[in-house]
């Protein structure tokens, strides 16, 4: 009985139980076809955990119930395009960077009065729930907020007519717009960037050696020309 709990937990530890939210395209989203989680930071990973010699199990779930699993102890590691912010850092620990984004602006074609942030007092606006997105829409004088599950349901809500424009990470929008040309007929991309976010991995505050682990898995993938490759695809 002692043996087989000894390499039941060793099994368990060589598992990395990961959480991602598949509503982030192109670091997390589901294949249209079969459902599996996809995406940059899937494949990133993945590819982490064969640098570490560790099976990797990714689990889907909601973007804001990812952090609390980790301080449950349920989730040894979240990959869902987090930000490294101070109020995030006061919970948990984070990775070494591995993306530089920043937020832009989505408006419906042929809407004039919004040009820049500037101009997004007191108008309504769609976010991704639990996301800088939605941080920094709060801190805009009189702006009524709506929230959504994914940037691509908060679009959908603005061109119904029920917000004025959407905040969202300019990459995710990017995607999101060459995926689907009947959304980008649809709306206008604006070019002001509000933030420079940078994206990491995210784990429990006592959970140093993981970090040392994925920080120099990370560095690995940099140096011998794997992340460019998962990057190009």
């Amino acid at each position: 009985f002692a043996s087989a709990l000894s390499i039941a937990c060793s099994l368990s530890a060589a598992t990395l139980n990961v959480a991602t939210s598949a509503t982030f395209p192109p670091f997390e989203f589901q294949d249209s076809k079969t459902g599996a989680v996809q995406g940059f930071e899937i494949d990133l990973v993945k590819a982490m955990g064969e640098k570490m010699g560790r099976d990797v199990k990714i689990e889907n779930i909601g973007f804001d119930a990812i952090i609390p699993g980790i301080l449950a102890g349920t989730i040894d590691m979240g990959a869902a395009g987090f930000s490294i912010t101070p109020e995030r850092g006061k919970r948990v620990l984070f990775s070494i960077p591995f993306y530089k984004s920043g937020l832009t602006i989505v408006v419906p074609k042929g809407s004039t009065g919004i040009a820049d942030f500037k101009d997004l007092e007191g108008k309504r606006i769609s976010v991704q729930l639990g996301t800088t997105s939605m941080s920094y829409a709060k801190q805009i004088k009189g702006a009524k907020i709506s929230t959504f599950n994914s940037a691509g349901d908060a679009i959908l809500n603005m061109l119904a007519g029920n917000a004025d424009a959407v905040i969202n990470d300019k990459p995710v929008t990017d995607y999101i717009l060459a995926q689907n040309k009947n959304l980008a007929a649809q709306t206008t991309h604006l070019k002001p960037i509000a933030t420079a976010d940078l994206f990491a991995m995210v784990m429990a505050k006592d959970n140093t050696k993981l970090k040392g682990e994925i920080d120099k898995a990370l560095k690995d993938l940099k140096a011998d020309g794997t992340f460019n490759k998962l990057h190009e695809k």
